[in-house]
């Protein structure tokens, strides 16, 4: 019976210890804390007029929270909603109070710092720019891109000044991702400044422009080599020494099986027959249906033949003769009595060399007795070239003429003189020089 009765209390303690467990533990989950969040919330601005358009965005807030230490650790920035009113405002600069909800979870706002932002207003422009499509990830080659249309061709900016003159251009970004058909899509619509930069405070009307961008297969562009077709031969005597096109070369269509092939293209014919002098002219070019012009080619260039005569070499013999020699002299040696002459210029010219070559003319008039060595001098014909004389001295030795003694004269014993004999000398000469 004590027994029982022993029991029977040890069992109702341990029921009051339990319970009493339980309650601290129960207060403890159920007791509200306070506590300053440890992340900042963006405030949104509402109420904002069409025209106006908050050119300075608002600080961000923290906020003092109160609730059960479980819901504070499971708040997240997104259980929040800071907003600021503006509401019948006007443009300007605006100190206004923050207004902080929570939108879930178990907790309520306390306090709110700082308690007031500033908000910057400015009414808002507008203005009408240019649509440009700019595609990327080109096809594969062989096939072509074509020109780009967009509806519509022009969107309408707003927002506040400064931002509104940046923008330059809205761009529709279009990834043709390699695509062999003609691609047609709405495209989201970015407004950009004239060096390409991102603008992103303005609002772009409409949003979205439909972008149509054809792809066709194509012919590849080549560079061909302009070939002059010069037809006929010069004069005779002349020979063609240089053709040349300017521009030297032309941009062809061809397609994909020749692609790799060497590509000309020539120029009507250029009749040159019979011709001594440079010819220069515009010449038309003449494409083949394999390598048409590209839509961008001239279709003319001007082409120069440059015409020379041939050149040929010749020796011939020159004759020397001298003139000049002093009247007590007389020429004892002269040598040599011809000279070869190497003469280079054009075969037309060479070829009209008739009969002998003007001599030289050597004048000893400046000479005296002796052995003298006399260097030659020989003009070439006009138009030709002398590249050679040999030999280019000569050999002259000039001696004194003989002196004639005058021979007595002998008188006969009749006193008559001797007769004279036929080559001057009197009769009885020889006597008298055996005397």
């Amino acid at each position: 019976m004590r027994r029982a009765a022993q029991e029977a209390t040890l069992l109702v303690t341990v029921i009051v210890l339990a319970l009493a467990v339980w309650f601290v533990i129960a207060d403890a989950e159920n007791r509200e804390i306070e506590e300053r969040l440890g992340f900042s919330l963006q405030v949104e601005v509402r109420g904002l007029a069409s025209n106006l358009v908050v050119a300075g965005e608002p600080l961000p807030v923290t906020v003092t929270v109160v609730g059960r230490e479980a819901d504070l650790e499971a708040a997240r920035p997104e259980h929040f909603l800071a907003t600021v009113s503006l509401r019948n405002r006007a443009a300007g600069r605006h100190s206004l109070p923050v207004r902080v909800e929570a939108v879930d979870g178990d907790v309520r706002v306390r306090a709110v710092q700082p308690e007031t932002v500033v908000v910057i207003v400015q009414e808002t422009v507008e203005r009408e720019v240019p649509v440009i499509v700019e595609p990327s990830n080109f096809p594969q080659l062989g096939f072509r891109v074509g020109t780009p249309e967009v509806r519509p061709e022009t969107a309408i900016v707003s927002g506040i000044a400064s931002e509104v003159d940046a923008v330059d251009s809205v761009v529709a970004r279009l990834d043709l991702g390699g695509a062999e058909a003609s691609v047609e899509r709405d495209v989201i619509l970015e407004a950009r400044t004239a060096s390409g930069g991102a603008v992103t405070q303005v609002v772009v009307n409409p949003r979205v422009a439909k972008v149509r961008v054809p792809i066709v297969q194509e012919v590849f562009r080549r560079t061909a080599s302009i070939l002059p077709d010069v037809v006929g031969t010069p004069a005779d005597g002349y020979r063609v020494r240089t053709v040349r096109a300017t521009p030297a070369t032309v941009e062809v269509l061809v397609s994909v099986d020749v692609l790799d092939d060497e590509v000309e293209v020539k120029t009507v014919p250029l009749d040159i027959s019979g011709m001594d002098t440079n010819l220069s002219t515009i010449a038309e070019l003449v494409f083949g249906d394999d390598a048409p012009a590209a839509s961008d080619t001239e279709t003319a260039v001007r082409v120069v033949v440059v015409i020379e005569p041939l050149i040929t070499t010749v020796t011939l013999p020159v004759e020397v003769l001298t003139e000049g020699v002093a009247e007590d002299l007389r020429l004892a040696v002269a040598s040599p009595t011809s000279v070869d002459v190497t003469l280079r210029g054009p075969v037309a010219i060479v070829s009209e060399l008739a009969g002998p070559l003007s001599p030289i003319v050597v004048d000893l008039s400046a000479y005296g007795i002796g052995r003298h060595r006399i260097d030659l001098r020989w003009n070439a014909p006009i138009g030709l070239e002398l590249i050679e004389l040999a030999p280019d001295r000569m050999i002259v030795t000039l001696a004194a003429l003989p002196r004639l003694e005058p021979r007595p004269v002998d008188e006969d014993a009749d006193g008559t003189e001797g007769e004279e004999t036929p080559d001057g000398d009197t009769a009885g000469s020889e006597e008298a020089e055996d005397e």
